[in-house]
């Protein structure tokens, strides 16, 4: 790129080429007096007829051309006639067009700017505009005019302007005076502003470092990172600690905030041998009651059953049975094991022996993939734990509650590794006592991407009966994963089978990063399409531990993108593989459903095809969906794939762990090749600690169940 000083350039945007979905960025054609230029501007929002200034730079696009840049840009009033024809012809203001636009401007010619100030009666003299019409346009000019005025004041602060912009989507006209009164709270209500930035802002308006509203942002901010990293609660001189760092004040100033917060009922302070804790509230509440709750659930009278022989073809080892006779006698109960072990033969056994005793039964699982592959392996309704509770999306808040329990007799929940403190406390308040739980999950997989590790506590606890499968049935098809599988929860490097035509499980050494990149774009467009007939676009998933590096699932999807669609432009185009990134009620489509753009509209939204369904999501919802040719090992818990390939670096360093690489090589169904480097390897298989979670849930069980449950191992 060529061309970098700053300047000051001003037109009226007459096309909008491009418009990003997230509103980092747009792309808009402007007229300006030396001609028609593209501008790439740093946020959203903008439209055809509107009149713009802006600082930036010219630079030359090595595709593109000759571009402006504009770092920031403010909306003007528009002056010249060109510019208020186009703005009252742009479709902003409801029931205007073209033709009203040149008889206002007949009507009253330059001036039609002041009668619009003047207000409706002023501009209702025009023939034909009637007083409703008149108070549209005057409305839609006054509210541009307040939300320039806005953006202005939020850029002074030292907001960007896609953070100005999302801000006043949030709190209109009052986001202003909202940061006066508490810079930081911009940070709990617009994603992509943190704490430093609102630190910036608060500077400029003249808070003082030691202020308590600063102290006590910092500590609500520790406490908030603490979620992320999967904390239930962290010790009280950890959390005095890390404010005080990112604040730069005095440790005593800090412990006053924090008790402020704690006395406020903000957060919730919890005395144990080992200190003092600290939870946010809803967390500590979601752990308390959900060890109560299962000793609840585990202590009731439920309906008997007998551990029958299964109905049809379904046919058990003397293993199975033992584990269905766990299940069968207690209320609450516990299934775990590895792929291949049969827990989903169990699962449909249970509901066999439901069936013939006439008992309501659910099957549900923490995700739509989750649910689908369920449904599929089960040939019963399965539904997301969402959809089953009746999560009431405008409300935030489930329906199914302890005031409105399931009308169930038997709840059967998969895949509970992914079950976070808040989800499992939800489903619990769904149960009234008399109604059996069953949870089945793999254990050793990587805990939920929430905070906690609820299944994984429960099966370590001593008090809840758990039935462990150890002996290994699925052969053929799946012998080669699940012997890798075996191998890397024994630590050790896992092979390529007996080397026969065939194996379905095979480790692509590759020490550089960059090689294995390329290993991997050539494995799923033509090695895996070509020896196994997989179509690359639906079949062959890349997983990935991070997004970034050579090898992170930013740097694969790009590579994979243009072998895949090539040409494809913008972020979301026909032809990409997309995964939807949050539950989204309102179109049905939940975090982690994978589907292929179809189609592009002209506002900016798509048609996303889904496995048994085609989706239109409109401008403000593409925001939810990203490129899904790489995804994150965590982001994959729940799916399975017919081909998987793992990429591994020592980019990855972080986060290399036994549990990390188990997960992403038992995502494959028909085949997995493991690609990248041995020492990266080597480095996950010797870490076979967990991934540190603060949470109380084993010891909560263990305080109010005693021995009321009896753990069961199950082997080969």
């Amino acid at each position: 790129m060529t061309g970098m000083s700053r300047i000051m350039a001003s037109g009226r945007v007459t096309r909008v080429l491009y418009a990003d979905p997230g509103e980092t960025y747009t792309v808009i054609e402007v007229e300006t007096d030396q001609g028609p230029a593209v501008w790439t501007v740093a946020m959203g929002g903008l439209a055809p007829g509107q009149e713009v200034q802006g600082l930036g730079s010219w630079r030359t696009h090595p595709r593109h051309g000759r571009q402006f840049r504009a770092e920031s840009v403010i909306v003007l009033p528009p002056s010249r006639r060109e510019g208020i024809r186009a703005w009252l012809s742009s479709g902003q203001v409801p029931g205007v067009g073209p033709r009203l636009a040149e008889r206002l401007l007949a009507c009253f010619g330059d001036d039609l700017p002041a009668v619009i100030e003047a207000g409706p009666e002023e501009l209702a003299r025009c023939p034909g505009v009637g007083p409703a019409k008149a108070s549209r346009i005057v409305e839609a000019w006054r509210r541009e005019r307040t939300h320039r005025e806005t953006f202005v004041l939020l850029c002074e602060m030292g907001l960007t302007p896609a953070q100005a912009q999302r801000l006043i989507r949030v709190h209109g006209p009052e986001a202003p005076a909202r940061v006066r009164l508490d810079p930081w709270s911009m940070a709990r209500d617009v994603p992509g502003i943190g704490f430093h930035r609102a630190d910036v802002m608060a500077s400029r308006i003249g808070i003082a470092p030691d202020s308590l509203l600063r102290l006590r942002a910092a500590v609500a901010h520790v406490m908030g990172q603490s979620v992320e990293e999967g904390h239930v609660f962290l010790p009280r001189d950890q959390v005095v600690h890390r404010a005080a760092d990112l604040t730069g004040q005095p440790e005593a100033l800090l412990e006053k905030a924090l008790d402020n917060l704690v006395t406020g009922g903000d957060l919730v302070q919890e005395g144990t041998p080992e200190g003092d804790l600290v939870y946010l509230v809803s967390l500590h509440r979601a752990e308390v009651d959900a060890a109560h709750r299962l000793a609840l659930l585990a202590g009731a009278s439920v309906i008997e059953v007998a551990p029958e022989d299964p109905a049809g073809d379904l046919t058990l080892a003397p293993s199975q049975r033992e584990a269905l006779g766990t299940l069968c006698r207690h209320p609450v109960a516990v299934l775990t094991g590895g792929p291949g072990t049969g827990k989903t033969t169990l699962v449909k056994a249970l509901c066999g022996i439901g069936d013939r005793k006439g008992l309501r039964m659910a099957l549900a699982a923490p995700t739509g993939r989750a649910a689908m592959r369920l449904r599929e392996s089960t040939g019963r309704e399965a539904r997301t734990l969402h959809r089953l509770l009746e999560y009431h999306p405008r409300e935030d808040r489930f329906l199914r509650d302890e005031f409105h329990p399931l009308e169930m007799d038997w709840v059967v929940v998969d895949e509970c590794s992914m079950l976070d403190a808040w989800l499992l406390d939800r489903l619990l308040r769904a149960l009234a006592p008399g109604t059996r739980l069953t949870l089945v999950g793999d254990a050793d997989q990587i805990p939920p991407v929430g905070p906690g590790d609820p299944f994984r506590a429960m099966v370590q606890s001593g008090v809840l009966p758990v039935a462990r499968l150890r002996e290994v049935f699925r052969q053929g098809e799946g012998s080669g994963i699940v012997r890798a599988a075996r191998e890397i929860l024994e630590g050790r490097e896992p092979g390529s089978g007996d080397g026969a035509s065939g194996d379905d499980f095979h480790l692509v050494v590759r020490e550089d990063a960059a090689e294995a990149a390329r290993m991997v774009e050539r494995l799923v467009v033509e090695r895996i399409p070509a020896r196994f007939g997989l179509d690359p676009a639906t079949e062959v998933q890349v997983l990935s531990p991070m997004h970034k590096g050579e090898c992170g699932t930013e740097a694969l999807n790009r590579r994979i993108r243009e072998r895949l669609n090539p040409g494809a432009p913008g972020r979301l185009a026909p032809g990409d593989r997309v995964v939807q990134v949050r539950n989204n009620y309102d179109l049905e489509v939940f975090n982690g459903d994978i589907g292929r753009i179809e189609e592009r509209a002209e506002d900016g939204g798509v048609v996303v095809r889904f496995e048994d369904r085609r989706v239109f999501y409109g401008p403000e919802e593409v925001g939810d969906l990203a490129w899904a040719h790489a995804l994150t090992i965590h982001k994959s818990q729940g799916s399975e794939f017919p081909a998987v390939v793992v990429a591994l670096s020592t980019q990855h360093w972080v986060m290399l762990r036994r549990a990390l690489i188990y997960t992403a090589v038992t995502r494959g169904r028909r085949l997995v090749v493991l690609v990248g480097s041995r020492r990266a390897l080597r480095a996950a298989l010797d870490n076979a600690r967990q991934e540190p979670r603060n949470g109380r849930m084993q010891q909560r069980l263990q305080r109010v169940m005693g021995g009321a449950g009896a753990n069961v191992t199950t082997s080969s």
